[in-house]
């Protein structure tokens, strides 16, 4: 009993002589001992007892304890076995110099360094704090535990759950179950989220919705830099603002540039576009969509794909790199590089261009193109040896053109008031073939291209050749242009008024081509300076020394009209110095000149030829063995020639027609030849490549009747 007494005196003194000493000023940062003791660094009051085996320390004012590196500070504490602490009021924990945990009271137990504290808890780490009203702390773990609901807060920043895990070693903060993250930029709703207070980086472990102002982001798996405001979601990431909608494998987000990425199999959708690419670039504040690989475009005017396009929906332009699509439309438009103003409705395509109207059947193929769909235009330059090609499907078969330079308009941007083209006017020949003169003679059946005639005893000649009607007689239809109509000047370029009618649609386009246009179709071949083709009335003219080849016949004048119909050659009109050669052989030329001729076709073969004004024909009489009998010389006003199988059959001559048949080895072949007459075979189109490709041709001067031409060589 005595030793008893002696050893609690003892230890009160003991006791009572540490209370004397000094708070201590820094609590040590690194442990003092291994041990699994709690140490009473200081407080106000101290009481012991004893309780059966268990020893109970009552501390009361200021009370600061520590083991190792954890140190508590509180207004009370109860300590029992020096193991465990049961702490109130003020209660604070810290370890380290960066965790500090503040409570309204606590347990805590040495033996696991594991502190339970309640009500109106919060964990500091520099600038974050934590929040809740129940915080598991184990102090060897270094890991915060709540279960009950918490906030955590930085700067603007905060994050609430039901549950959360705070790695204070590492700042990593695991939130589970009702997860919610508000920020100024943003407000996020998952179900478990990594966070590291740190970094301030987000990590998504759950399904995870995004919300941005009208935005909103939808992802499985990525992470979110709040700081740097960045975000990368990888799973079944979506993206919706208004009616933008966009999706992806990966998805990438820049809040400072306002910047979406989508990466595989991407799309983007809103009330008029659809797109697709592999990698999908979108800006919210320039609204600019860049599609990169596989790009493909579908708004309410067009489609466009490519391998990058790049479209703004603010401004409503769009540029392609790569091959591209595009279809318009009736219009479509193949290029390597395509950029369109919107603001000047223009669109200017690169490199291999190939330019079509489906409805007009037309293809255009080039180098270089300035396209506007609103204003029907297209431009086309370059190609091939520098040449834009082209193509207008009729009856079947492809005619192609080619030019320096190829355009495109709408009739009515040319004229207010457009002109009639009179010579289109002009009523059909209504002499039916029926009428034939009564003598058809047929061509030799061995006469070949490139050799004479096997010479035959000279025929004699029938009394009735021709058929020539009356002085009173004349032609059953309207003169080929009225006396009173203007004729286009052959000296200058076409003049797109002359040639159009006012336009049914605004589909309706004009066609120019200028400057050494060749034409080649494989029944028809021409060249002149240049042309129009108009949608309006289906007519091709021909400007500056126009010359036309069809079969055996060429053809020339000032100015050449073709008139298609049905997508057929129908009607070749030529004003002004109308010259037609035909020769089945090209060593005789049967010769039709005058003012204005109108080839007429039948399945696009030529059928009858009818001249008007100061008419002239040289013709080569057949007997029924094709062989030649004689020449025939005629002039008169007007004249009807018929034609089958490519050859002169017969002619009909109207009003005071004067007529001379010269016997074929009495004729003067080359007299014959009229003034102004060409033969220019040498420089007829042979394929599409040669309407292309600069060659040598001859140029044969016109030269008085009887002289023999000198052939100059000349570069086109």
């Amino acid at each position: 009993m005595r030793l008893s007494l002696i050893f609690v005196v003892c230890l009160f003194f003991a006791f009572s002589a540490f209370g004397q000493k000094g708070k201590p000023t820094v609590p040590p940062t690194q442990p003092t001992s291994g041990s699994d003791f709690i140490n009473i660094l200081f407080s106000d009051e101290f009481n012991y007892s004893l309780i059966g085996i268990d020893t109970l320390k009552r501390l009361t004012g200021n009370v600061e304890l520590n083991q190792d590196d954890v140190y508590l500070f509180c207004d009370s504490a109860n300590i029992l076995n020096s193991k465990r602490v049961i702490a109130k009021g003020n209660f604070i924990l810290q370890q380290g110099d960066s965790t500090t945990i503040f409570s309204d009271s606590a347990l805590y137990r040495a033996d696991t360094k594991i502190a339970d504290l309640y009500v109106n808890v919060s964990l500091v780490r520099g600038n974050q704090k934590l929040f809740t009203d129940h915080l598991t702390y184990n102090a060897n773990t270094k890991i915060a535990t709540y279960l009950t609901g918490a906030t955590l807060t930085d700067d603007s920043t905060f994050l609430t759950s039901k549950k959360g895990y705070y790695h204070t070693n590492n700042d990593d903060v695991f939130f589970r179950e009702n997860v919610v993250v508000e920020s100024p930029d943003f407000t996020l709703r998952t179900d478990t989220l990594k966070f590291n207070a740190r970094s301030k980086i987000v990590t998504f472990l759950a399904p995870t919705l995004i919300i941005q102002d009208t935005a909103r982001i939808y992802t499985e798996s990525g992470n979110y830099d709040i700081p740097n405001r960045k975000g990368i979601f990888n799973k079944n990431p979506q993206y919706l603002k208004n009616d933008q909608k966009a999706w992806a494998k990966r998805m990438e987000y820049d809040g400072n540039k306002e910047e979406i990425i989508l990466a595989g199999d991407a799309h983007f959708q809103d009330s008029t576009t659809n797109a697709t690419a592999d990698r999908i670039i979108y800006n919210e504040k320039t609204g600019v969509t860049i599609l990169q690989g596989n790009a493909f475009v579908r708004d309410d005017k067009r489609i466009i794909t490519g391998d990058t396009v790049t479209y703004d929906s603010k401004k409503g332009t769009y540029a392609t790199r790569g091959r591209s699509h595009i279809v318009d439309g009736t219009q479509v438009l193949e290029a390597d590089r395509v950029d369109y103003d919107k603001e000047r409705e223009l669109g200017i395509a690169q490199g291999n261009v190939i330019w079509q109207d489906t409805t007009e059947k037309l293809t255009v193929v080039a180098e270089f193109a300035e396209h506007s769909k609103q204003r029907n235009y297209l431009k086309a330059s370059g190609g091939k040896h520098g040449r834009p090609l082209l193509i207008k499907v009729i009856d079947g078969d492809s005619l192609y053109i080619s030019a320096d330079t190829l355009m495109s308009l709408q009739p009515d941007k040319l004229a207010n008031a457009p002109a009639v083209d009179t010579l289109q006017s002009a009523a059909p020949d209504t002499i039916s073939q029926a009428e034939t003169p009564a003598t058809s003679i047929p061509q030799k059946p061995n006469a070949q291209p490139g050799k004479p005639p096997t010479k035959q005893p000279e025929p004699a000649i029938p009394q009735k050749l021709f058929e020539i009607p009356s002085e009173t007689d004349s032609l059953q239809t309207p003169p080929i242009a009225p006396k009173d109509s203007v004729l286009l000047d052959s000296t200058v370029a076409p003049n797109p008024q002359s040639a159009i009618r006012s336009p049914q649609s605004e589909d309706d386009r004009i066609i120019l081509a200028f400057h050494d246009v060749r034409i080649f179709k494989s029944n028809l071949q021409a060249l002149c300076d240049s042309l129009s083709y108009s949608t309006v009335d289906s007519m091709f003219r021909l400007f500056t020394a126009p010359i036309i080849w069809s079969d055996t016949s060429q053809f020339t004048a000032d100015t050449v009209n073709i008139q298609l119909a049905n997508d057929k050659i129908d009607q070749i009109f030529m004003r002004q110095n109308s010259f037609i050669v035909n020769s089945p052989d090209e060593f005789f030329f049967n010769q039709i000149k005058g003012k204005n001729s109108i080839a007429m076709f039948d399945s696009s073969e030529l059928r009858r030829v009818r001249v008007e004004g100061n008419a002239e024909s040289v013709y080569y009489a057949l007997d029924d063995d094709k062989a030649y009998i004689g020449v025939n010389k005629t002039v008169c006003s007007e004249m009807l020639i018929l034609f089958g199988n490519n050859e002169v059959e017969g002619i009909k001559f109207y009003t005071q027609p004067k007529a001379t048949l010269f016997p074929m080895k009495k004729a003067d072949h080359e007299g014959l030849k009229m003034a102004g007459f060409s033969w220019q075979m040498e420089r007829r189109p042979q394929s599409v490549e040669d309407l292309l490709v600069a060659k040598s041709v001859v140029v044969r001067p016109v030269v008085p009747p009887g002289l023999v031409p000198v052939e100059v060589e000349k570069e086109k």
